[in-house]
Formats: C-alpha cells, sequence, structure tokens
C-alpha cells in the first residue's frame, strides 16, 4: 500500500467528511421528502433519492463542522434524527400553504355542492375536491415559476448557521402552531368571497320558499350556487396570485423562524 493511503491522518479526514456528506444528506432528505413538487410521489424514487444525494454533494464543502466525529451508533442517531426534523421543518412550512389552498378549495366546494365529487388528485395521491385541486396545482405552478424551490436550498445553507449541526432538535411547538392557525386563517380569508355570496343566496332562496313554497327550490339551487359560486371563483383566482405572492417570498425566512 502506498504510504500516502497508510497514513492513519487522511483516513480520519475522509471518515469525517462521510460522517459530515451523510448528516447533510439526511436534513436535505428531509426537507424534499414534506417541499411541494419535489418530493411528490409523481417523481419517481430514484429521481429523488438522487437529486438529495447530488444536492448534498454541494452543499457539503460550505457546511462549517461544528462537532467532532460521533464515536457511537446511538450518538450518530441522534444527529440523523435532529437533522431530519430540521429538514422536515423547513420543508413543511411551504406544504403548509399549499395546504391552506386546499382549505380554501374544499370551503368554497362545500358551499357550491361539489364537495359530492372527489377524485384522486395526482399531486398527492389522495382524494380531493375540485375546487381544492385546481388552487393547489396553480400554487404549485406559481411555486416553480417564481423559484421559491431554488430559495429554499439557499435558505438550506443558511439554517447551518442557525442550528448546526450537533445542536439538538430545532424548533418550538407553540410557534410551529400558531403558524399553522394563521395559514388557516388566511386560507378562509382566500375563499370568503364565494362562501359570503352563496351565503346571500341560501338566505334568498329560504325568503323565496317562505313566500312562493311552489318554487322547486331543491333543483333551482345546485344550479344557481354552482353558476355563483363558478364566478366568483374566477374572481378570486384574478386575486390568487396576488395572495400567494407575499407566502412564497416569506417562505424561506419563516422556515428559517421556525427553526430558532
Amino acid at each position: 500500500m502506498p504510504t500516502t493511503l497508510a497514513n492513519p491522518v487522511l483516513w480520519a479526514l475522509a471518515q469525517g467528511k462521510i460522517v459530515l456528506w451523510l448528516l447533510v444528506m439526511v436534513r436535505v432528505t428531509g426537507m424534499l421528502v414534506t417541499l411541494p413538487g419535489l418530493g411528490q410521489e409523481r417523481i419517481p424514487l430514484p429521481i429523488r433519492a438522487a437529486l438529495a444525494i447530488l444536492i448534498a454533494v454541494i452543499l457539503t464543502p460550505v457546511i462549517p463542522v461544528g462537532i467532532g466525529i460521533p464515536t457511537g451508533m446511538w450518538q450518530m442517531l441522534g444527529l440523523m434524527v435532529a437533522e431530519l426534523a430540521a429538514g422536515l421543518l423547513m420543508g413543511l412550512f411551504v406544504s403548509w400553504i399549499i395546504e391552506a389552498v386546499s382549505f380554501a378549495g374544499h370551503l368554497m366546494d362545500m358551499q357550491m355542492g361539489f364537495s359530492f365529487v372527489q377524485f384522486l388528485d395526482p399531486a398527492s395521491a389522495r382524494p380531493t375536491s375540485i375546487s381544492g385541486s385546481l388552487l393547489m396545482q396553480l400554487a404549485l405552478l406559481f411555486i416553480f415559476i417564481s423559484g421559491l424551490h431554488h430559495q429554499m436550498i439557499l435558505a438550506l445553507v443558511e439554517s447551518y448557521r442557525i442550528v448546526p449541526i450537533g445542536a439538538g432538535l430545532p424548533g418550538n411547538p407553540l410557534q410551529v402552531v400558531a403558524m399553522v392557525g394563521q395559514l388557516l386563517a388566511r386560507g378562509l380569508q382566500l375563499a370568503f368571497p364565494v362562501m359570503l355570496t352563496l351565503f346571500f343566496i341560501d338566505v334568498l332562496e329560504g325568503i323565496s320558499a317562505r313566500f312562493m313554497p311552489q318554487l322547486q327550490l331543491i333543483q333551482l339551487s345546485f344550479p344557481i350556487k354552482i353558476a355563483v359560486g363558478l364566478t366568483m371563483l374566477g374572481v378570486v383566482l384574478r386575486e390568487f396570485s396576488a395572495w400567494l405572492l407575499p407566502f412564497i417570498e416569506a417562505a424561506p425566512r419563516e422556515a428559517l423562524r421556525m427553526l430558532r
């Protein structure tokens, strides 16, 4: 064996780099699993695995090393759990934006009567409603157009300054719950114009049924609510980009804030 390869310092250095790369890949994998678009099931698993490995290889040389090489299996396992949790929290914030949009779509469909129609959404591989699927696909399109997936990778590098390797489990549970509540409230805000308009339609139908009992309101209510609801949905879609843009711009910053 050549003298260089027999040098124990070289092997110790190589072992440290491999362990660091493995820990970086765990955090990258956690973010990609929950990041909409890149972590969805319709993307083949080998491509997702190759993307995580490639990003980890690129990021490892610029990641600061805050700890020594783990000396035992349990220490290594604890570091991997903490790194996975950090990656999951970062990707979950963007995923919650999509869920808030889906929540707004479900509220609209309940008022319009589309909640009776459920189909398998190819993006999430689960049953969803018509309006919810439409809004989710538009939100996902805006995410890729805005380059948010690139910004999240840059935020991942910045996360090592906030939560370095070996700093323990990141995040504040109360802050995470408050963030979810805010996103659901904004989803209700998105659906509110459609819900309010259809509420007035219900009130008018109730008054009409009181004064004109001969009307077949059960047969008339569905086409009227669908027509008015789709019209209001078109109005909401005109303002959808303005509603979604602040979330996209703040996503990397808020994802890092959840790690503190």
